[in-house]
């Protein structure tokens, strides 16, 4: 099935599904999607993101992103410290649980008979940074909330071949 935006919502749901169970399970946190919608090219990122490309049957990336007194809680939660800046453990941290999410992910994309391969997990930290999209392939983002603060994951995959 093809959403509005032509992206294969077989694709996101697994992405959402893994997002709410990492959250979970990683950092005992309860996190509720807010809205989803199509990114526009100035919308800007938040604080820190991670970033992981996708190849196979469609190829793409995820992008997890935080603002940063939102990543300092999570990661936080995730390794048992407290941070009061951003620092490499909580950059590592972006990457690693952006990682979790996209394994997950692929092995719930696996079962539906899908087949991608992720690449290395990519972090951008800086205020207000820009993730750049590829162009002619649509971007879901998809906005949650959890008592650590907001957060986005967003989606963008384009079927090859």
């Amino acid at each position: 099935m093809v959403s509005a935006s032509g992206m294969n919502v077989d694709y996101i749901n697994p992405f959402i599904e893994a997002t709410v169970t990492t959250f979970q399970s990683m950092c005992s946190l309860l996190v509720a999607r807010e809205k989803v919608f199509l990114k526009g090219n100035d919308q800007v990122n938040y604080g820190v993101s991670g970033i992981i490309g996708l190849a196979g049957e469609a190829q793409g990336a995820v992008v997890l992103s935080f603002p940063e007194d939102t990543a300092r809680k999570v990661i936080g939660k995730l390794v048992g410290e407290e941070f009061e800046t951003i620092n490499a453990a909580v950059v590592d941290g972006v990457g690693e649980l952006t990682n979790i999410i996209a394994g997950d992910a692929k092995n719930r994309l696996a079962q539906k008979g899908y087949k991608f391969d992720l690449g290395l997990p990519r972090i951008v930290s800086g205020r207000s940074h820009i993730a750049a999209q590829s162009r002619g392939v649509q971007c879901l983002v998809i906005t949650f909330k959890s008592e650590s603060g907001p957060f986005s994951l967003e989606v963008s995959l384009k079927k090859t071949g």
